[in-house]
């Protein structure tokens, strides 16, 4: 009998201690970063003429606008693609460029028609030091200025996939917010989602505005590039970074066939896909997104990919979690 009640007492204790725990840990939860309410939207070199149409269209849902993007050549210069030079003079003469305008900086090599994406070597190159570091930042302004630009979108990506890049980038991140904010120049410094937020000391000043896609996509099998699982998971780790923080999202979608070709695709082009192969479309409630299937030449084709009604859903989703600060990724047909 004795044992017994050693054997319930010991229960209570540990459940209480169990409890505790759990209490204290969820009272140091951090809270969500203070995120301003902002709408912005990307307009890409390769789509600038769609993509400047549908903005002319659509002026009002948002409030600053980013060009994408500076590329670098082969001798680790940047350069502005000269069609997006003439969306930006284009938005200009009709005066409806918003009040903030961002250039994208990305770490693409583009060379001879050919191009490196997201190449970590030209990052390591033009970070290599500290003077080097500086220099790197007073051309991305020096470029950003000429170019009728007073913010900033730093998208080097796959940086954090090396430790030493990644700690020279961080380094960067300070540098060239204190030169930028100088100039009164807004900084933006654009995240993947498979960033480990918290192993970092990210600096405070720019906005940190994280990728809420990729989810599914070229890297995997067809689905959703975002669900609602995965916007809760990310929206979670973002109590790692330093305010203000924000998110993008990603319109259109992603077609995969059975011989293994994969290609990103507009919501446009999806409908009429559907359309000319009669496919019967599909809800996914955990996304929100939309899903056919269709066969042509003996190979089979699905599609997954975002509307109207899906960003909206997901905008929804973000505010409730404390995250009203949205960018879309992109504007455009193509």
């Amino acid at each position: 009998m004795k044992i017994f009640k050693y054997k319930i007492i010991t229960a209570i204790i540990c459940s209480l201690i169990l409890v505790t725990f759990a209490y204290t840990g969820w009272c140091e939860r951090k809270p969500m970063p203070t995120s301003p309410q902002e709408m912005g939207i990307w307009i890409t070199y390769w789509d600038m003429q769609s993509g400047v149409d549908m903005f002319s269209d659509n002026r009002e849902k948002y409030d600053n606008i980013s060009y994408f993007a500076a590329c670098f050549n082969d001798k680790n210069e940047l350069f502005l693609p000269e069609n997006l030079q003439q969306a930006q003079i284009f938005l200009h003469q009709r005066k409806i460029e918003p009040s903030h305008r961002y250039l994208t900086v990305v770490n693409d090599v583009v060379s001879r028609g050919k191009s490196k994406v997201k190449d970590i070597d030209v990052v390591d190159k033009v970070l290599d030091g500290a003077a080097a570091r500086i220099l790197h930042a007073n051309s991305i302004i020096a470029l950003a200025e000429e170019n009728n630009c007073n913010g900033i979108d730093l998208d080097y990506e796959k940086v954090f996939k090396n430790k030493e890049t990644a700690e020279k980038y961080i380094k960067f991140i300070k540098i060239l917010h204190d030169k930028a904010s100088v100039k009164g120049m807004k900084l933006r410094v654009i995240l993947e989602p498979s960033v480990d937020f918290s192993a970092y000391d990210f600096p405070q000043g720019p906005q940190y505005i994280v990728m809420m896609y990729n989810l599914y996509g070229l890297h995997s099998g067809p689905g959703p590039k975002a669900d609602f699982t995965f916007i809760e998971k990310t929206a979670d780790r973002i109590r790692n970074l330093p305010a203000p923080v924000g998110i993008a999202f990603s319109n259109g979608g992603c077609l995969w066939s059975s011989n293994g070709k994969k290609i990103f695709i507009s919501e446009k082009k999806a409908v009429h896909l559907a359309d000319q192969y009669k496919a019967v479309v599909k809800y996914d409630e955990k996304s929100g997104d939309k899903y056919f299937s269709y066969k042509k030449n003996n190979i089979e084709y699905t599609v997954w990919y975002a509307d109207k009604n899906t960003i909206e859903g997901w905008i929804k989703k973000a505010d409730k979690l404390g995250l009203h600060n949205i960018v879309i990724w992109r504007m455009g047909d193509n």
